[in-house]
Formats: C-alpha cells, sequence, structure tokens
C-alpha cells in the first residue's frame, strides 16, 4: 500500500514540476514584416502624452496578441534592413487607432534595444486585447525586420492573434475529416435499399 502511496506522490510532484518549468520558460513568440510605401502613415507617438515633431508621417504594422497570464512582457525588435535601422515601438490596450495615437497607448520606445532598435516591457493582463505597432523614428524609411515579443516574468505565454499559415493546424484536418465521415453517412442512408 505505501509503494502505491509512494507512486502517486511521486506522479504529482512530477506534473507539478513540469507544469512549473512550463510556466516558468515560456517561448519567445517572433514577428516579422516589411515597412513598404504603401502603408499607412501616422504622427506616431515620442512619449505617452505627445505626439512626434520629426515622424510625423511614419509607416506602421500593427501586430495583435495577447497572453495567457497576468505578468511583465516585453516588446523587442530585433532586426531592420533599413538605413540607419531606427525603429520606434508603440504598444496600445484595447483598441489602436492611427488617428488618435495617444488613446489607450501604455508603453513606447525608441533605441532601449541593441544600437538604435527598440525595447519595451510592460506590465499585461489575460484577458485584455494589446496592439504593437512597429514604426520608425523617421518618416519614410523602408525595409524588413524581425522582433520578439517574450515573458519577463510571471509565467505566461504571449499569443500572437493575427499568425496566418498555408499550412493547415491539426484541428482544421480534424474538421475535414468529419465532414466526410458525416457526408458518407448521409450518403449511404439516402441510398436505395438495393445499394446498400
Amino acid at each position: 500500500m505505501s509503494g502505491f502511496r509512494s507512486s502517486r506522490y511521486l506522479k504529482r510532484a512530477i506534473a507539478a514540476c513540469a507544469f512549473a518549468c512550463h510556466a516558468a520558460i515560456a517561448a519567445p513568440v517572433t514577428f516579422n514584416g516589411e515597412l513598404t510605401e504603401s502603408d499607412g502613415v501616422f504622427n506616431r507617438p515620442f512619449t505617452l502624452f505627445s505626439t512626434s515633431g520629426v515622424g510625423t508621417a511614419t509607416s506602421y504594422d500593427v501586430f495583435s496578441f495577447h497572453v495567457d497570464a497576468a505578468g511583465v512582457y516585453s516588446a523587442e525588435s530585433t532586426a531592420f534592413s533599413a538605413p540607419g535601422a531606427d525603429t520606434f515601438l508603440a504598444l496600445y490596450a484595447g483598441t489602436f487607432n492611427p488617428a488618435t495615437p495617444l488613446i489607450n497607448l501604455l508603453a513606447v520606445d525608441d533605441d532601449s534595444g541593441a544600437g538604435a532598435l527598440s525595447l519595451l516591457s510592460a506590465a499585461l493582463q489575460a484577458g485584455t486585447q494589446y496592439y504593437l505597432v512597429f514604426t520608425t523614428y523617421d518618416n519614410g524609411d523602408f525595409g524588413s525586420y524581425t522582433g520578439t515579443l517574450n515573458t519577463v516574468s510571471g509565467g505566461g505565454q504571449v499569443i500572437l492573434d493575427a499568425v496566418t499559415s498555408d499550412v493547415p493546424e491539426p484541428a482544421t484536418l480534424g474538421l475535414l475529416g468529419l465532414s466526410l465521415l458525416g457526408m458518407s453517412l448521409v450518403r449511404r442512408r439516402g441510398a436505395p435499399a438495393a445499394l446498400r
């Protein structure tokens, strides 16, 4: 009896350890894109309370995401192919409207990353929609870029909401199989008895 009890406690301890390790080591999420002349422009923020006098018409891309647990998270631009590579990041909660760039603004950063790249961090809550705006310090800077969203503390995970993929997800493939099975059953049910 004591061997069974020890085994059960050992299994619980291993499961708790695995859960804690997973929570403590959340994987960074990569985002990427390209700023072009055809992108929308806005007068980007300079601080939380003022817009820029230099970046009055910067191209931008927006990434919507949420987190699955409260904690501190970071956003970092890791590369930008434009000359000078001077990026700017802005983080919004709830909604982002380029016509009112100071509304719902949580954090901004110009050069806290490597060189002229951006790095910001903020306390985020589960159940809130966030928008990361990737833009540039100056008007007219175009090129491809990469960045990461990462967990600083709290053990949660960042989930990008606008990820597209050409490869069907496993759940989609499962639904396809179920629909084919359902169609064959309906077809069999409607077939004359002689064909059954």
